[in-house]
């Protein structure tokens, strides 16, 4: 069985459709001529098969089911690091600005919160984590991939990947300062949280010497 969301391409060659459909190149070639699946040439006169006549025809079949897609949502995720950020406006101004940049939303939601790019454990993150997993969501819209996460931002987009999930960066070019002082306030905090477990380290080994 497959979903329409399944088709990603405009045409298709004859030995896709073949492998799609299970059968042979002949075949296909003979549907086209008994009129079951419609085929079209290119300028150098190689048969293809339109996306939607494909649909068509599995359609026809059996073949195709409700898509999922369809239950999916648009995600616009928007972060600060502050609480003094998000008195000052900033959050609600970020969440606006993709709302404003971009087009054809689809059941839309706003996840906004305010906390580290370096905690992975932030409510509203571990939302659409749980969001992407369930098929729930379509796209996420970000200013910066930042706002997803400081680090591992990779292993995230993978993960999304792996659910049809986009993840789409709108830049906003007027917050760029404001992106840098969090980065600067994020460093401030790795440093801190290295310095306390070096210092917990140290601690536990003297005592330890002095047994």
């Amino acid at each position: 069985m497959y979903q329409v969301s399944d088709f990603t391409k405009n045409m298709y060659r004859v030995h896709e459709v073949a492998g799609i459909l299970g059968v042979t190149t002949k075949t296909i070639r003979n549907y086209d001529k008994d009129g079951k699946l419609k085929t079209c040439r290119t300028e150098g006169n190689h048969r293809m098969i339109k996306r939607e006549d494909l649909i068509a025809f599995l359609d026809s079949k059996g073949l195709i089911v409700n898509d999922i897609s369809e239950n999916k949502r648009d995600v616009i995720y928007a972060r600060v690091s502050s609480h003094e950020q998000k008195k000052n406006g900033d959050l609600d101004r970020q969440a606006m600005f993709l709302i404003d940049k971009i087009d054809n939303l689809i059941n839309p939601i706003i996840l906004r919160e305010a906390g580290s790019g370096l905690n992975d454990k932030r409510t509203q993150l571990q939302k659409l984590l749980k969001m992407a997993a369930s098929n729930e969501a379509r796209n996420v819209y970000v200013t910066y991939k930042d706002r997803l996460t400081r680090f591992g931002y990779h292993y995230l987009e993978t993960m999304f990947l792996a659910h049809n999930v986009n993840i789409i960066v709108v830049k906003d070019e007027n917050a760029d300062k404001s992106v840098q002082e969090e980065l600067v306030e994020d460093m401030m905090s790795l440093i801190a949280s290295f310095s306390g477990k070096l210092y917990g380290m140290r601690s536990r080994k003297n005592k330890i010497k002095e047994k």
